[in-house]
C-alpha cells in the first residue's frame, strides 16, 4: 500500500485515458438508465481517490467515482497547496537573490517575469494531474469515472448529468470553498480568493488581504516578494491565530521589516470602489477605530468551509449542523444516513491534505468492511510555508496553560545553532510544551527554515508516547536544524 497514494505519485504507473463504463445497469425510463454500484465515491481529490484505492484493496468489487471538475485531483494539486507551494518557491529565491550580498556574492539586478513564474508552476501541476494521469490511476483500479456534478435524489441514489446511480454506500469526498464574508459592498466592488492567486497574469500595485491565516499569510508572501503592496486586516489579536503567539510573533516581525503591514483585532466593516481602486474600512481594536485603505484589489481569505449543499444531501437524509458540517460518528459515518461516509475537506473537521488521505482510508476501510476503523486526529502536524516557516502540532501554549496539566516548557532559538548561522537564516525558534508529570509532550512549535519538517520529530513523540526526556537524550547530527529539538527539550522548565 502506497503511503503517497492519493496525491497523484500512483498516476506515472499508467498514461492510457479511458473512462470506463459501469457493468451494470437497468433501464427505469425510456430516457434514464439507473446503474448499480457497491461503492461510489464523489470528489476526486486527496480523500477521493484514497478511498477508491483502498476500497479496491479491500475487495470492493463495483466502485463509481464522481467528478464534475474538468482535471482530477481536487484542490490541492491543482490550484491550492502544490501551486501556491510552488509560487512560494519562486518568492523564496527572489528574497534571496536579494540577500546575495550577505554571501559575498554579487547578482547586480534582481528580476523576475510573472508569466514564467506561473509557466513553472503549471508544469509542477502538470505532473502531478497533467496528461490524463489520474485517469489512468483509476483505469487500473477498474474504477468507473463518471462525469459531472453528483445530487443526491433519494437516500440511496444520485443524479450525475442526466445519468441515475444508485450503490450499497456513498463516500462524499467534495472538498471545500472559500468563506465569503458579508461585508458590505464586497460582492459588488469584486474580489480574489486563493484560487485566483496562482493563475495572476499580472500583478497589481496594492492588495488588501482580509484574514491572517495560513492562506492570508502565505498569500501575503507570494505578492509582497513580487513587489506588490500589501495590508492583512486579521479579527484576532494576531496573524496565523492557530498558532502559538510566541512563533506568531516571529512572523509577524518578519513580516513588518518585509513592509506588509498588518492590522489585527481588526474587521472590514465597508467595501467601496471608487476611480483610485478598491475602498476598504476597517475598525481597529476595543475602540473601533477607524481606517480606510485604498487598493487595487481585494483579497478574501477568512477561511473555508465544506463543499455539501450542491449534494442536496436534505434528499438523502443527511443532517449537517448550525455550521453546514455533516454529523458523523467516530467512523466518518453519518448520523442519519448509515449508507453515507464523509471524508477529507467536506468532513469538515480538519482541512489538510494529509488528513483528507487518512480519512478516505478510514472511509472507504468502514464502506467495505463495517465499521472497524477510527478515525484519529490526536496528532496532526501542520505547515505554513511563509518565511520563516512555521512547523506545528498540538497543544500550544495558551491551550496548555488552561488545561489541568502540570506543565513544561522549553525553547532553542535559532540563533544557537551552527546550521543557522552558515545558512544565514537564524530567525527561528523552537518550542517545546511537555506535561512535567507524565513526561509527555503536549504540543510543538517551529518557526524558522525547516520548521514543517523538523516538527515531525515532535508529532512522532507525542504519537509514540515517548516522553521528552528521552528527545532530550537522543543525539542529534551537527550541523542540523533538528539539533533546536533536541535543545529545546533538554531545556524544559516547569511554568510556575
Amino acid at each position: 500500500m502506497s503511503p503517497l497514494r492519493g496525491h497523484g505519485i500512483e498516476a506515472f504507473r499508467s498514461r492510457r485515458v479511458r473512462e470506463v463504463r459501469p457493468r451494470r445497469s437497468t433501464r427505469t425510463r425510456r430516457d434514464v438508465i439507473m446503474r448499480t454500484y457497491d461503492l461510489i465515491i464523489v470528489g476526486s481529490g486527496s480523500a477521493g481517490i484514497s478511498a477508491a484505492e483502498t476500497a479496491r484493496e479491500a475487495g470492493v468489487k463495483s466502485i463509481a467515482l464522481v467528478e464534475a471538475a474538468k482535471r482530477l485531483g481536487g484542490e490541492c494539486p491543482n490550484w491550492g497547496c502544490v501551486p501556491t507551494k510552488a509560487l512560494l518557491r519562486s518568492s523564496e529565491v527572489i528574497s534571496l537573490a536579494r540577500r546575495a550580498g550577505e554571501f559575498g556574492l554579487r547578482i547586480p539586478k534582481v528580476s523576475f517575469r510573472l508569466r514564467e513564474i506561473m509557466e513553472r508552476k503549471e508544469r509542477i501541476v502538470d505532473v502531478l494531474t497533467g496528461e490524463g494521469r489520474i485517469e489512468g490511476v483509476l483505469e487500473k483500479l477498474g474504477v468507473d469515472l463518471l462525469r459531472g456534478k453528483a445530487k443526491f435524489i433519494s437516500p440511496d441514489k444520485l443524479a450525475v448529468g442526466k445519468e441515475r446511480v444508485t450503490a450499497k454506500h456513498f463516500i462524499i469526498a467534495t472538498g471545500s470553498e472559500a468563506v465569503i464574508p458579508p461585508i458590505p459592498g464586497l460582492k459588488e466592488s469584486g474580489f480574489l480568493t486563493s484560487d485566483d492567486i496562482v493563475t495572476l497574469r499580472k500583478l497589481p500595485k496594492s492588495v488588501v488581504i482580509i484574514g491572517g491565516g495560513p492562506i492570508g499569510v502565505e498569500s501575503a508572501q507570494i505578492l509582497s516578494e513580487l513587489g506588490v503592496d500589501v495590508t492583512i486586516v486579521e479579527f484576532a489579536p494576531y496573524i496565523l491565530p492557530r498558532e502559538d503567539y510566541e512563533i506568531a510573533s516571529i512572523v509577524t516581525a518578519a513580516f513588518a521589516e518585509r513592509g506588509v503591514k498588518i492590522f489585527t483585532t481588526a474587521q472590514a466593516i465597508d467595501v467601496g470602489t471608487g476611480e483610485d481602486g478598491h475602498r476598504v474600512t476597517i475598525e481597529v481594536g476595543p475602540e473601533k477605530k477607524r481606517e480606510t485603505f485604498v487598493a487595487d484589489t481585494i483579497l478574501v481569505a477568512v477561511g473555508k468551509r465544506p463543499v455539501i449543499a450542491d449534494l442536496q444531501p436534505e434528499k438523502a437524509g443527511i443532517e449537517l449542523d448550525e455550521r453546514g458540517r455533516p454529523k458523523l460518528n467516530e467512523f466518518l459515518q453519518s448520523t442519519s444516513n448509515a449508507s453515507v461516509y464523509f471524508a477529507g475537506d467536506a468532513a469538515g473537521q480538519m482541512l489538510f491534505t494529509h488528513v483528507a488521505h487518512e480519512q478516505g482510508t478510514i472511509a472507504a476501510t468502514n464502506a467495505a468492511k463495517g465499521n472497524t476503523a477510527q478515525s484519529d486526529l490526536r496528532v496532526v502536524p501542520r505547515g505554513t510555508f511563509c518565511t520563516p516557516e512555521v512547523g506545528s502540532v498540538g497543544m500550544t501554549e495558551t491551550e496548555a496553560r488552561k488545561s489541568d496539566a502540570k506543565i513544561g516548557i522549553g525553547t532553542a532559538p535559532y540563533a544557537i545553532l551552527g546550521k543557522a548561522l552558515v545558512t544565514g537564516e537564524s530567525d527561528g525558534l523552537v518550542k517545546i510544551i511537555v506535561d512535567m508529570e507524565s513526561g509527555h509532550v503536549l504540543g510543538g512549535h517551529v518557526v524558522g527554515m525547516a520548521a514543517a519538517e523538523i516538527v515531525h520529530e515532535i508529532a512522532l513523540a507525542m504519537f509514540a508516547d515517548i516522553p521528552y526526556t528521552t528527545i532530550a537524550k537522543m543525539i542529534h547530527a551537527y550541523p542540523t536544524f533538528a539539533e533546536g529539538v533536541g535543545a529545546a527539550a533538554y531545556s524544559v522548565k516547569a511554568i510556575v
